[in-house]
């Protein structure tokens, strides 16, 4: 899931960029989709940042105002507005695009190849994407892109508390939003009807509490299920009201409480053997679900 040899590190190694994680996951199909922060405090120097050449799509979501920047599509300078903050600009780095920045940067990039957004389309029946409606240059206003943005800072700043099947739906949402609003794919031709079947949703649920004290992938249930990716996540929370990661924390959260009451573990242990990353992880988790720590919620229980 973290990878360094990803787009945003080859973007940023021979500039001043700062470079936060990537976070990065792959679709069935092995198409890389990466998510990564960039920041540029250097102001009045400028930089010219000349992209990596492939069938992949960038979406630029500053967190603030760059009001002045430059971008050439191969040799041909073109047209740019200046971007505030959360108003997201895209450009297909086919186009050999070249930024040039005069002010200070920080924004999120995702980097959604051309195969990711085929394997949607070709999930739901419908016709693949052409270009973007945005084109480079421009600026669109888009609290969807800005508010999922927001939700994956603590990750990129804090990458060992990732949650694979969560950053996997995460980035399926990003895909299938762009492809909509901005590749007009469409809706699927047909409508999922009654969720999994009970054989899947039972394979499913298996699976994730098998693997409950370490991370398992969105593809990898989509697999047993014998599913797309797409296909898949949407099944599952028509069938059960929740997005698999939810309904894994949910039971990561059971375990933990059964624990905490029945054994004698300390709480770095339980954090380990219900999924968590580290204790400081767990609790907070715990915490913001329950209302209190884990060790009150235990001392209040034991009580009893």
């Amino acid at each position: 899931m973290m990878e360094h040899e990803v787009y945003a590190d080859r973007i940023g190694q021979p500039f001043w960029f700062t470079m936060l994680p990537t976070i990065a996951t792959s679709t069935l199909r092995k198409a890389q989709i990466a998510i990564s922060r960039v920041k540029y405090d250097a102001p009045n120097l400028g930089i010219s940042v000349p992209l990596p050449h492939e069938d992949t799509f960038v979406v630029g979501l500053p967190l603030r105002d760059v009001p002045r920047w430059r971008m050439w599509l191969g040799k041909r300078p073109i047209r740019t507005v200046p971007v505030i903050r959360g108003c997201i600009s895209m450009v297909n780095l086919n186009l050999e695009p070249t930024a040039h920045m005069r002010d200070p940067v920080d924004s999120v990039l995702f980097y959604l190849p051309r195969m990711a957004f085929d394997e949607v389309a070709d999930d739901r029946g419908t016709r693949r994407i052409g270009e973007l409606s945005c084109s480079p240059g421009s600026a669109v206003d888009d609290p969807v892109m800005m508010q999922l943005g927001l939700c994956l800072l603590p990750l990129l700043e804090k990458p060992i508390h990732i949650g694979k099947l969560f950053v996997e739906y995460i980035a399926l949402a990003l895909v299938a939003h762009v492809a909509d609003v901005y590749g007009g794919m469409g809706a699927p031709a047909s409508t999922i009807q009654g969720g999994l079947a009970p054989w899947q949703e039972r394979r499913a649920k298996e699976l994730m509490r098998e693997h409950m004290h370490e991370e398992i992938s969105l593809v990898r249930l989509a697999n047993e299920c014998k599913l797309s990716l797409s296909h898949f996540a949407r099944a599952f929370k028509q069938s059960t009201g929740q997005p698999p990661h939810r309904w894994l924390l949910q039971q990561r959260l059971d375990k933990a409480k059964e624990l905490l009451l029945n054994s004698s573990l300390p709480l770095a242990d339980i954090a380990l053997a219900c999924g968590f990353s580290e204790q400081s992880h767990f609790t907070r988790v715990f915490s913001k679900k329950v209302g209190t720590t884990p060790g009150a919620w235990r001392r209040a229980l034991r009580k009893w």
